[in-house]
């Protein structure tokens, strides 16, 4: 590989620059770096791009995301650092050897794509080495049978090395490293195939945890019959495909439904109400709302349907959130009214202080002073608009 050369730094529009197809397979197109972003918006771009000419269109090979966020912050210039390379496949090494240390850190699913590049270059570099000290051993007139012993088991050595030189580039143990292949390579031959929402699920639940992907792509009998749902659309992770092959439910989710109120077995925290609301329900969880019985404040829990050990329970607050709505269309145009009552229909059931504040949004009262607040800020404005009008006619 070519030295880098008279590294001189020069400034050149984001829109003469394309990115290494690499750099996009292992990293994703758009990548989420609000740190960096940041810094880029309020400093500019401190490290220079590392960009190849060698084919006469200015290649990134490092500085992907800086790249992206130079141009959604319309940037006019970035800084680039030209570097040499003779061959396409320099231009990858250099790729891999700029992105080894990539700040803002990598998934296991990056990593392991790096994995697989490192590999396909050390293991010729093993075999080679390998090659030379049994021609070594040939040419040697030591017939010794110990010495070829001991030669034999430095050429194994050598061939552990790789994966052992590969684990370290990435940062993780060689056993994590020999799991997380097998998944990798399911995620590939998956991808092959054209199943894209197991690729997705599955490379999520891999960047989660090797251990647990690794145990879910060994148990084939599962593992088919999940990326067969994923594939149906009828789960939205592999968490909740394997809860629907060990509890026989055909869709875990199916029992839920917004504002329905759960009685669990047991208090998911101590200081957490027992009986919980259900907000939300998401690919992967039920959102519940539950009250902190410590400061009287709502707490948004989200459960996977395998953790809820609930039962559903008759509406405890019926009248309460007839009226609550009702206030809601009375007040749409009180954006603080609309923000505590949207709050209060969160929870299962009212305190008496929120009682308190219910009846005082509907009492005479404090419609009345509503309708003065109005009254007076539209005589405010028009008096407003008359100031300005008396200015420009000056």
């Amino acid at each position: 590989m070519s030295e880098v050369k008279n590294p001189a730094i020069v400034y050149i529009s984001p829109a003469e620059l394309v990115v290494h197809p690499k750099l996009i397979e292992i990293y994703g197109e758009n990548e989420e770096r609000p740190a960096l972003e940041k810094s880029i918006s309020e400093r500019g771009i401190i490290e220079s791009l590392k960009v190849s000419a060698r084919t006469g269109v200015n290649v990134v090979l490092a500085g992907k995301c800086r790249l992206q966020i130079a141009r959604q912050l319309g940037i006019d210039s970035v800084k680039v650092e030209f570097v040499e390379s003779g061959s396409p496949e320099e231009d990858l090494k250099l790729v891999l050897d700029f992105n080894l240390h990539r700040e803002g850190g990598k998934t296991h699913y990056q990593k392991f794509h790096e994995g697989q590049y490192w590999e396909s270059v050390l293991r010729p570099q093993a075999k080679e080495r390998q090659r030379q000290s049994a021609r070594r051993l040939n040419q040697s007139n030591d017939s010794n049978l110990n010495h070829s012993v001991t030669e034999s088991k430095s050429q194994l050595g050598k061939g552990k090395r790789v994966i052992q030189e590969v684990s370290e580039n990435l940062n993780i143990s060689v056993g994590s490293y020999h799991k997380g292949k097998k998944v990798f390579e399911l995620i590939s031959q998956l991808r092959e195939l054209e199943k894209f929402k197991a690729v997705v699920a599955l490379e999520m639940e891999f960047n989660r945890s090797i251990d647990a992907a690794y145990k879910f792509v060994c148990n084939q009998d599962i593992c088919n019959q999940v990326i067969d749902l994923l594939e149906a659309d009828e789960i939205g992770s592999i968490g909740d495909g394997i809860a629907w092959m060990l509890n026989g439910e055909r869709n875990p989710f199916r029992r839920f439904q917004l504002d329905q109120v759960y009685l669990f077995k047991k208090r998911l925290r101590p200081e957490l109400e027992i009986v919980g609301r259900v907000i939300g329900i998401t690919n992967e969880f039920v959102v519940f709302g539950l009250r902190n019985l410590v400061n009287m404040s709502l707490e948004i829990v989200n459960l996977r349907p395998r953790q809820i050990d609930a039962e559903l329970q008759d509406e405890p607050s019926a009248s309460q959130r007839k009226r609550i709505f009702h206030l809601m269309q009375k007040f749409s145009d009180v954006f603080p009214v609309q923000v505590s009552l949207a709050e209060l229909l969160k929870l299962s059931n009212l305190t008496e202080k929120e009682e308190v504040l219910l009846r005082m949004y509907e009492s005479d009262v404090f419609e009345k002073t509503w309708e003065d607040y109005k009254t007076q800020m539209k005589a405010m404005e028009v008096s407003t608009n008359r100031e300005k009008d008396n200015i420009r006619a000056a």
